[in-house]
Parts: structure tokens; C-alpha cells; sequence
């Protein structure tokens, strides 16, 4: 998975949107709502198949290269100071990944596979709520990997039968 091109993803959504978007999973503390979080919960699903493996020239010599489908999860909460304002939010960037957000996502090599629905994640800490709404959305993506080969410069062919 590009973890460059997911962290671009996000940075765009922040600007579109408006609102900060963090990495889940950190100690590192939230800024005051409201504001996203992500989190990958699916790096690497892989696709049917073993993948496609060709051969090709470059100047550097001969290679294979191997390309295989795959897809990964991201799951996004918006969290906000009441139910109205963080399902708004949410909504928005649903939107960003519905429609709006299309062709950035397409540059950064991905596709969207699928768009969850929003669903509520509100959750009771000690003595009041941390309003939050959220949903997965998964991508679709190319693995390639790509091996050097030896050229074979000469076949010699002797006659065994005699």
C-alpha cells in the first residue's frame, strides 16, 4: 500500500473539508472537536488470483514484473460537539469520497471499491458523550513488483541422438 499517496488523501480532504483529520491509534493527543480520525483497518486484501507476470526489455536488461489486484479499508469517525454537527461533517465527507473527491483519488492511484454507510459511534466516557459518526470506505489498487532477469546472449544446440 502507498502510505505517501493515503497521507496525500487525507491532507486533501482536511483542505476541501475543513476540519482536522488524524492518524487513530496515537498517543499523540486530539485537537478540540471538531476534527476526523482514520484509521487502516484492512492494509493489504488480496484479490483473486495469483497476479499477472510479464516480461519486459530496458535498457538496464530484460525484467519481469508482476502485477496483482488488491484491495485495502480505511475507516473514518468525525467527532464533534453534538449528534447534528458531527453527522453533518460526516455526510461531507462521505460526499468527498462519494463524488467530489473522485479525481484527486484516481491521481493518487487508487480506486474506490465501495463507500460505506454513515453509522453511529458514539460512545458514553465517564460522565458525558463523545459524539462521533463514521463509516469504511475501500480501495482498489495495483501491487507491482518487478525482478532483473539474465539475458541469454547465446544457445548453444548440440545433437544428442547422434
Amino acid at each position: 500500500m502507498n502510505l505517501v499517496a493515503v497521507k496525500e488523501l487525507i491532507t486533501q480532504i482536511k483542505k476541501d473539508i475543513g476540519i482536522p483529520i488524524i492518524k487513530g491509534n496515537t498517543k499523540a493527543p486530539a485537537p478540540k472537536p471538531p476534527y476526523g480520525m482514520y484509521n487502516i483497518t484492512s492494509p493489504y486484501i488480496k484479490g483473486k488470483g495469483r497476479g499477472a507476470v510479464t516480461l519486459h526489455d530496458s535498457e538496464s536488461g530484460p525484467y519481469k514484473k508482476r502485477t496483482e489486484e488488491y484491495t485495502f479499508t480505511i475507516s473514518f469517525s468525525i467527532f464533534a460537539e453534538n449528534t447534528e454537527t458531527t453527522i453533518g461533517l460526516a455526510h461531507k465527507v462521505h460526499q468527498w469520497f462519494s463524488f467530489l473527491g473522485e479525481e484527486f483519488i484516481r491521481e493518487q492511484g487508487f480506486v474506490i471499491a465501495s463507500v460505506g454507510n454513515i453509522e453511529n459511534r458514539t460512545t458514553f466516557l465517564v460522565d458525558d458523550y463523545e459524539y462521533r459518526y463514521g463509516f469504511d470506505v475501500q480501495f482498489r489498487a495495483v501491487d507491482e513488483q518487478i525482478r532483473q532477469i539474465e539475458a541469454i546472449e547465446k544457445v548453444e544446440i548440440t545433437n544428442l541422438g547422434g
